[in-house]
C-alpha cells in the first residue's frame, strides 16, 4: 500500500499546489457566467392591449411570424383588452423585467388614457416602459356602411349640421382610445354633435358599422381589407394619404380641419430591462421591420408595416401628445 508523505513535499511544492487549488476555485466560479445562455432560452409573451382582429392585434401577429428567426425562439402573442391597453401595459409593468413579457400598443392609446386618468393611471408609459421600436403606422379612417348616403367627410358634416336633431351614432375601439379621441375632435373641430358607442377593439367597432348598427366609425384604415363589400371609406385623419389605401383622401382635401394624425405601433417593454437584452431586443425588431417578407406580408395583410426607429417613435408620440393633451384637458379634466 502506497503512504503520502507530507513531509517528502517542499514548501515550494505546497505553494505551487496552493496556488493550483486557487486557480481551480476561480475557474469554477467564473465558468458559469461564461457559459450563461445568451437572451432568450425561451419563449417570449408578447401581449397586445385590445382584442384579436383589430389593427394592433394585426401587426403584432406579423411581427411574431419572423420574430423568431432573429430572436432565436418564439414570440406568442396574448391578448388583454380593455382599458384602452392599460390592463396590458399594467401586466407587463408588474412582470419580471427580464424581457421575456413584452408590451405591443399604439402609441396614442394607453398614453392618451394615462394622460385621460391622470394621477389614476395605473401606469405612466414614458416613465414606467421603454420603447423599443416602431413596426408600422396606422391610420384611422372615417369609415361609413357600403351603402350609406353619404359620399365624402363632407357629406356627413353637412348632413349633420343641417338635421341637429336626427342625432347620428357612431363607433370606436374604447374610451380614450386614440381613434375615439380622434372621433371626438373630428366632432369639435365641425360643431357637429353624433352618439358615441364604444367597444373593445377595433374589429368589434368595424363589425358595428358593417351591421348598420351605428352610422360611422373611427377605425384603422386597414380593417377595410376584407370588408370593402360592406364598408366605405370617407377619409383618412392623416396629412398624408394611406400608403396601401392611396384612393382614401385626408379630410383637408375635402375642405375639412385637419388632424395630421398617424399611430405608431410600438414593442415596449419593462423600464428596468437589463442593457444586453435592450440591444438584442431592439436589433431584432429592426431587422424583423426592415425586412422584405415582413412588408410583403402586412401588405397582403392591408397594413403599412415600416420600421420606426426609438427616436422617431418617441417623435411620433410627441406629435400626438402636442395635439390632443391640451383638448384632453378641455374635455376631461375641466375644473
Amino acid at each position: 500500500m502506497y503512504y503520502f508523505n507530507i513531509r517528502s513535499i517542499s514548501i515550494k511544492h505546497l505553494l505551487a499546489f496552493a496556488a493550483l487549488i486557487i486557480l481551480t476555485l476561480a475557474v469554477m466560479v467564473s465558468t458559469p457566467s461564461k457559459l450563461k445562455a445568451e437572451y432568450p432560452t425561451r419563449p417570449i409573451t408578447l401581449i397586445v392591449g385590445f382584442s384579436a382582429g383589430g389593427s394592433t392585434d394585426m401587426y403584432a401577429r406579423a411581427f411574431s411570424s419572423f420574430a423568431h428567426e432573429y430572436l432565436g425562439m418564439p414570440v406568442v402573442v396574448i391578448n388583454k383588452p380593455g382599458a384602452t391597453g392599460m390592463i396590458a401595459a399594467k401586466a407587463v409593468y408588474n412582470a419580471r423585467p427580464d424581457g421575456y413579457t413584452l408590451l405591443f400598443n399604439s402609441g396614442g392609446g394607453f398614453l392618451i388614457k394615462s394622460t385621460i386618468d391622470g394621477d389614476r393611471a395605473p401606469v405612466v408609459p414614458m416613465q414606467d416602459l421603454k420603447v423599443l421600436g416602431g413596426i408600422g403606422q396606422a391610420v384611422t379612417a372615417l369609415v361609413v356602411p357600403k351603402d350609406s348616403p353619404f359620399k365624402s367627410a363632407k357629406d356627413l358634416v353637412d348632413y349633420a349640421k343641417k338635421n341637429p336633431d336626427k342625432r347620428l351614432r357612431w363607433a370606436h375601439p374604447g374610451r380614450g382610445s386614440t381613434k375615439n379621441l380622434e372621433g371626438m375632435l373630428f366632432l369639435k373641430q365641425n360643431n357637429i354633435k353624433a352618439q358615441d358607442i364604444p367597444f373593445k377593439g377595433g374589429s368589434k367597432a368595424r363589425n358595428a358599422v358593417s351591421a348598420k348598427q351605428v352610422h360611422f366609425s373611427f377605425i384603422g384604415v386597414q380593417l377595410m381589407a376584407g370588408f370593402e363589400t360592406k364598408l366605405r371609406a370617407l377619409g383618412v385623419m392623416s396629412s398624408e394619404r394611406d400608403l396601401i389605401y392611396k384612393n382614401i383622401p385626408t379630410l383637408d382635401e375635402q375642405g375639412l380641419p385637419a388632424l395630421g394624425v398617424s399611430n405608431p405601433m410600438i414593442i415596449w417593454g419593462h423600464k428596468d430591462l437589463p442593457k444586453d437584452v435592450v440591444t438584442k431586443l431592439k436589433a431584432s425588431i429592426k431587422s424583423v421591420a426592415s425586412s422584405k417578407v415582413y412588408n410583403k406580408m402586412t401588405k397582403k395583410m392591408g397594413i403599412s408595416g415600416t420600421y420606426l426607429s426609438p427616436l422617431k417613435t418617441k417623435a411620433k408620440i410627441g406629435i400626438i401628445d402636442k395635439l390632443m393633451t391640451p383638448f384632453i384637458e378641455k374635455m376631461f379634466h375641466k375644473k
